[in-house]
């Protein structure tokens, strides 16, 4: 099938996450482990926050993220950084 990319306007980048998303999962596939940095965490947060969740820090390396219908969820820093892909992913 053919498709012509000129005809359909590219959406506009909102968060660093967004262009920083690829890095990670390439450094990760080349390391052959999950090693998420600080910065990683950092930039995960913004895109959570930007789509509307509240991301907040708990005691030793967890967060807790809550939607924006209020429901909450404590989990590792890892795991927060993948739903926040997860949610990228899913975006149109």
């Amino acid at each position: 099938m053919e498709q012509n990319v000129l005809d359909q306007t590219a959406r506009p980048v909102e968060t660093r996450f967004e262009l920083a998303a690829w890095r990670m999962v390439e450094g990760w596939l080349t390391a052959g482990r999950i090693d998420v940095s600080a910065v990683d965490v950092r930039l995960a947060r913004e895109f959570l926050e930007h789509t509307g969740s509240r991301v907040e820090d708990m005691p030793g390396l967890l967060v807790r993220v809550v939607t924006g219908e209020g429901r909450a969820q404590e989990m590792t820093r890892e795991a927060a950084v993948m739903i926040a892909l997860r949610r990228l992913a899913a975006r149109d």
